[in-house]
């Protein structure tokens, strides 16, 4: 334990000098194509070569202003690099990613249609009162991913391939923190508690125009969520807790990665509705082939509209799937027990649905520069209760990138969530322990003291499932190296 922190320490010590921000990153979900959406756009000639990198606080072409109430500039003026005490110069603080471009091999396989995003999380959160467990962990994740275009590499225009493996090390509190509290959603990948490597997504898309596109493969279930909604960060770069990224009761359908196929509508790059069906079983360390679809499939339904509030852009949306698979019930009277000889069968369950409304709006932004901006987001779904254990979930939060002008890259949020636990649940393990639904408050600060280093304060408080563990408060650190 103490190895891991000094090393942890260490290494945040060694990268921490002042900081020289760059600009824009590549954006993997829009394009200049005939299909916005599976293209990756570059901003220039030589999207990685360090020539073309600014400053955060200074974006080419654009400078950070300010803006009044009335959604106006108060001023002409606009604030540089030098206004924020940094100069730009093409070293080793100022890239994008820590190796550069590795003496052009980056910004050539991108030239030919291979775009390389390797990262390194490091986490260490604890339980400093409450919950199961009062105890401090280190862990890390191995983030490995690559998109592969296809007019590039000679193959179809218009299709793309995305794969992420991942490599799992150390201990989380997933476990401390108390059951169903979800503290730390990346560490789940590509197996809880296991020291792995894995593909945990491999996604192909064929796009037949600009607003439509078919698409198979091994879906990870945080990139799917964040491909749709990118504010939520997959756990790496905004909120950890699972239940601050996505409706938690999908995680009763919705295995971490699945096999499955379907077709998506697109607007302007992004994702507007989509029909899908998927496999019900987990293939985040297999390949899933063999068995697929033995034991049920999941359809999956959404729809997205796409609306303005006071000029600034926002959505609404709707999810529902419905699940074929066989599960345990959690409805007490189904189960078969005997007395003096404990439970013989548990009772089984056919089917399993969820619905859930989205909303996405950004409520401010700067107006030389909507990458600043302040963002509302809130989830709700409802589930059936038997044999989900959730009856319904709910969440809202809010997210602010770059709020200080000369901070382009940091970002912060606060969320809240509830979680309501069927009567059935509750009452089928009354005799054991007494349930509760659970909630939980969650705040962050993600500072980046160079484009490819970010540090992230982050501060829990939750209630678990269990009515005998007292709220938990989960300090953590997380710092994330883009390689």
């Amino acid at each position: 334990m103490k190895s891991a922190v000094i090393s942890f320490a260490l290494l945040s010590m060694s990268l921490s000098y002042p900081p020289v921000f760059a600009g824009e990153q590549v954006e993997f979900s829009v394009s200049e194509s005939s299909s916005p959406f599976l293209e990756t756009m570059v901003e220039s000639n030589q999207p990685f070569a360090d020539a073309e990198l600014a400053p955060i606080s200074h974006v080419t072409g654009q400078e950070a202003c300010f803006e009044s109430a009335a959604g106006d500039c108060l001023s002409d003026d606009c604030v540089g690099a030098a206004d924020c005490g940094y100069e730009f110069s093409e070293c080793l603080f100022s890239r994008e990613y820590l190796t550069g471009d590795l003496f052009g091999a980056r910004s050539g396989l991108a030239e030919h249609g291979v775009i390389a995003d390797i990262q390194l999380t490091q986490f260490y959160q604890g339980v400093a009162s409450g919950g199961r467990r009062q105890r401090f962990l280190y862990g890390g994740k191995g983030d490995y991913m690559f998109t592969f275009q296809g007019e590039k590499l000679g193959l179809n225009k218009g299709f793309s391939a995305i794969l992420h493996a991942e490599t799992r090390y150390g201990d989380d509190i997933n476990t401390a923190g108390g059951a169903l509290s979800f503290p730390n959603s990346n560490m789940f990948y590509p197996l809880p508690g296991e020291h792995d490597t894995a593909i945990t997504g491999l996604m192909f898309m064929q796009a037949l125009s600009e607003n439509f596109a078919l698409t198979a493969g091994k879906y990870n279930l945080l990139d799917l969520w964040n491909m749709i909604y990118p504010n939520t960060g997959r756990g790496i770069n905004g909120f950890m807790n699972l239940s601050l990224i996505a409706p938690t009761p999908i995680i009763r359908t919705t295995n971490l990665s699945i096999n499955g196929a379907g077709a998506m509508g697109l607007h302007e790059g992004q994702i507007q509705s989509a029909l899908l069906v998927y496999d019900t079983t987990n293939s985040s360390t297999t390949a899933g082939l063999d068995d697929l679809f033995d034991q049920g499939a999941v359809v999956l339904g959404y729809g997205r509209i796409f609306t303005e509030w006071r000029g600034r852009p926002g959505s609404h949306a709707l999810l529902g799937n419905w699940s074929s698979r066989t599960y345990t019930s959690v409805d007490p009277t189904s189960w078969t027990v005997i007395p003096g000889q404990g439970i013989v069968a548990p009772g089984q369950q056919t089917g399993s649905w969820t619905i859930s409304y989205i909303l996405d709006q950004v409520l401010w932004s700067d107006c030389c520069n909507d990458q600043r901006n302040v963002r509302l987001m809130s989830q709700w779904m409802i589930a059936d209760g038997d044999p989900n254990p959730y009856r319904w979930s709910g969440n809202v939060a809010l997210q602010a990138n770059g709020l200080f002008a000369c901070r382009e890259q940091d970002s912060l949020g606060i969320g809240y969530f509830y979680n309501e636990l069927s009567s059935d649940f509750k009452s089928l393990l009354s005799g054991v322990v007494p349930i509760r639904n659970t909630q939980g408050v969650e705040l962050y600060y993600n500072m980046a003291w160079t484009p490819w280093f970010h540090v992230t304060a982050d501060l829990q408080v939750l209630e678990d499932a269990n009515a005998n563990d007292d709220t938990s408060v989960m300090p953590g650190l997380r710092a994330n190296l883009r390689f």
